[in-house]
Parts: C-alpha cells; structure tokens; sequence
C-alpha cells in the first residue's frame, strides 16, 4: 500500500474522532434542548463518521484488487451522495460559528482573529472537519476508480502462460 492512502487511512480515522467528539456534544445539545438543529447535527455527524468508517473498511478489505461489489456498493453509494447533501449542513456549521465570533468581536471592538483562542477551537474544528470530510469524499473517488483499474488489470491463474 503507497504511503498516500497510508495517510488516506490515518486522515480518515482522525475525521473519525472528530466526528464522535461532535455526535457526542450534538446529543448533548439535543437533550439539554430538543431542536431540529441539534438533531441535523447529530445525523450530519454521524453520517460523516460512517463514511469514515466505510472508506477504512474498503482499504482494508478491497485494497489493491477487490472492487466494491454488492451490498457494500449499495451502501457506499448511499453514503457517498448523502454525504454530499449533508456537507452544506458542515457549511452552515462553519458559517453559524463565524457570524457568532464576527459579533462577538464587533461587541468588543476587535478583529475575529484577535480573539481569545479558546474563542476560535469551535470555528477551527468545523473548518478542519469540513477540509477532511472534502478530501475523505475525494479520496474515495479516486480509491473506487484505482481498486476497478487493478481490477481490471489482474492477471488470473487460468489466463498466465506456463
């Protein structure tokens, strides 16, 4: 296995962890008040981390020359495009958090990034997790297109002369 779907895998087990972090403060929001934005948050996240976990399940059971077949077709299918639809749920997370810190900072006369910055974790975490989750949905493209190109290329025994 190269070293960049080494790194693939290491990235997509620290989306991971971001994503429990977040279905974990997410269930917390939606107990202390049950509102449709905290309950989004908790399926965006947890959708996020499913697509990690199937992106590191498919390099560990189909890398080099398995293709995806079947039922895990179906669902990284599934997965894929839902994942698409819940990245701009990721945006209005960033985007929510940036106007929370912009008027935080206009309160106090000050520039967003002059800011405590224990003020900015939330904000850059968002913008982390959405980096990631942009290169984990990337990365599966072309890792789906690379495990069919080994595919295909495989040699079988009953095709080798002897």
């Amino acid at each position: 296995m190269s070293v960049s779907w080494k790194v693939f895998r290491i990235l997509c087990i620290a989306q991971m962890t971001l994503a429990v972090f977040f279905v974990l403060s997410s269930v917390i929001n939606f107990l202390k008040s049950f509102s449709f934005t905290a309950f989004a948050s908790i399926i965006t996240f947890l959708l996020v981390m499913m697509l990690s976990i199937l992106a590191v399940n498919i390099l560990n059971n189909n890398f080099p020359d398995t293709p995806v077949e079947g039922k895990q077709k179906k669902n990284f299918n599934r997965l894929f495009l839902l994942n698409f639809v819940f990245l701009a749920f990721i945006f209005g997370f960033v985007i929510s958090e940036y106007r929370t810190l912009a008027t935080v900072a206009m309160m106090i006369d000050k520039n967003i990034f002059e800011l405590p910055f224990d003020s900015l974790i939330n904000l850059s975490t968002y913008v982390v997790l959405l980096i990631f989750q942009l290169i984990i949905l990337y990365g599966l493209f072309l890792l789906r297109r690379q495990l069919y190109i080994n595919f295909m290329k495989r040699k079988f025994e009953f095709e080798e002369k002897r």
